[in-house]
């Protein structure tokens, strides 16, 4: 006699799958399509998400520093620091260390700081830094990278070929500024680069 469990049907809890591949069975082109659909619509999501700032966003002035080490010029794009990419020596409120240290502990901690006019009326310098949004007033959201840094997402810029002499000479002498566009939620983009005449 044969065993009858070998035909038995399969339980209860698996005929979802058997009723989903049945759906799908002869709707392969339009399953097809709408996976390419929801691809494209999420990497128009991403495209959209980074050009806000540039469309939409107050545009200021902020000098750029000195990186260390020394190699601001890389290829075809520059490496840029500011006054607020390094961690404040008053720390961050809001975080339980006053220490560049605190990186391993606090590492991707998203941290805001508040943009204030500089004396000469064109940029705009570091205020204080939290990890709260300001209540009123430009801002930027950052998140804690590593020993004593900070990145706003605007720390590298690709510049025409053979011009990065230029803007690495112009930040040692400090006659960079940056140009960017920056959100009402502190989401910034770059620019431009613009050297300040001697």
């Amino acid at each position: 006699m044969a065993d009858s469990s070998s035909t038995a049907a399969p339980p209860a809890r698996f005929a979802w799958i058997d009723r989903f591949a049945q759906t799908v069975k002869g709707h392969e082109r339009a399953v097809l399509l709408i996976a390419v659909g929801i691809q494209l619509l999420v990497l128009v999501g991403m495209i959209v998400q980074r050009l806000m700032p540039l469309v939409t966003g107050d545009v200021l002035l902020v000098r750029v520093e000195p990186v260390d080490p020394r190699d601001l010029f890389r290829g075809d794009y520059v490496i840029l620091s500011y006054e607020f990419s390094r961690y404040p020596p008053g720390g961050i409120d809001g975080l339980s260390s006053r220490s560049g240290h605190a990186y391993r502990e606090h590492a991707d901690r998203t941290v805001y700081v508040q943009l204030v006019p500089d004396p000469d009326g064109k940029h705009y310098r570091a205020g204080r830094m939290s990890t709260t949004p300001p209540a009123a007033g430009k801002f930027l959201r950052g998140r804690i990278a590593g020993y004593d840094r900070i990145d706003f997402g605007i720390e590298s810029y690709y510049v025409q070929e053979g011009t990065g002499r230029a803007y690495e000479d112009a930040v040692l002498k400090g006659r960079l500024s940056a140009e960017i566009a920056v959100t009402n939620s502190g989401q910034a983009a770059l620019r431009a680069l613009h050297i300040d005449p001697e």
